[in-house]
């Protein structure tokens, strides 16, 4: 629990709600908002421990390609909630 911070919560949080979302609703586009947004926090800020040389366990750095696909998925969150708005206004 020691590597869960603020930022990972809430995309747990943002993750539970999509896929509820997608169960209760049956909505594809405002389900897939909720996942991107909150894996792409998860996948962006988690942090494993590993035992470094003197075998104390420490944080270890997020991986590049873990960060460019957590904000790639951030970004397409919010390209489909553009998407989204426009539909509904473009409907009503």
């Amino acid at each position: 629990m020691k590597n869960l911070s603020l930022s990972v919560i809430i995309g747990l949080i943002f993750s539970a709600i999509g896929t509820a979302s997608l169960f209760l609703t049956r909505d594809p586009l405002m389900a897939a908002i909720w996942l991107s947004f909150g894996n792409g926090l998860i996948l962006a800020n988690l942090r494993f421990s590993k035992p470094d040389a003197a075998g104390n366990m420490a944080a270890a750095p997020v991986p590049k390609v873990r960060l460019y696909v957590g904000i790639a998925l951030i970004a397409m969150a919010v390209v489909l909630l553009f998407f989204q708005i426009y539909s509904d206004v473009s409907q009503g």
